[in-house]
C-alpha cells in the first residue's frame, strides 16, 4: 500500500517528466521552423535583389519564449506542481467541511 508521500512524490516525478517532455517538443519545433526560415530567408536573397536578412528576429524573439519555457521547467516546475498540490488540498478539505 503507498503512503499519501509515495503518490505525492510520483505525481510530482510524473509532472516534471511530462512538462520536460513539452519543452523537448518546443524545442524540436522551434528547430524545424527555424530551419525553414533561415532557408527560405537565404533562398529569397539569393534569388531576388533583396539583401535583408530577417530570420533573426523570430530566431531571438522565439528563442526568448523557449529559453522561458526551459527555465519554467528546469527552475519553477516542482514548486508550481508543489503548489499546485496545496491548492488541490486546500480545495478537498473546503469541499470536506
Amino acid at each position: 500500500m503507498i503512503t499519501v508521500a509515495d503518490y505525492e512524490r510520483a505525481e510530482l516525478d510524473v509532472s516534471l517528466r511530462e512538462m520536460k517532455r513539452g519543452w523537448r517538443i518546443h524545442a524540436a519545433v522551434y528547430a524545424v521552423v527555424m530551419t525553414g526560415l533561415i532557408i527560405l530567408n537565404l533562398v529569397l536573397v539569393a534569388q531576388t535583389d533583396d539583401d535583408f536578412l530577417w530570420f533573426f528576429f523570430p530566431l531571438v524573439c522565439w528563442g526568448i519564449g523557449l529559453t522561458m519555457h526551459y527555465l519554467g521547467v528546469t527552475r519553477w516546475g516542482a514548486r508550481d506542481v508543489r503548489r499546485r498540490h496545496a491548492a488541490i488540498e486546500r480545495e478537498a478539505e473546503s469541499s470536506a467541511r
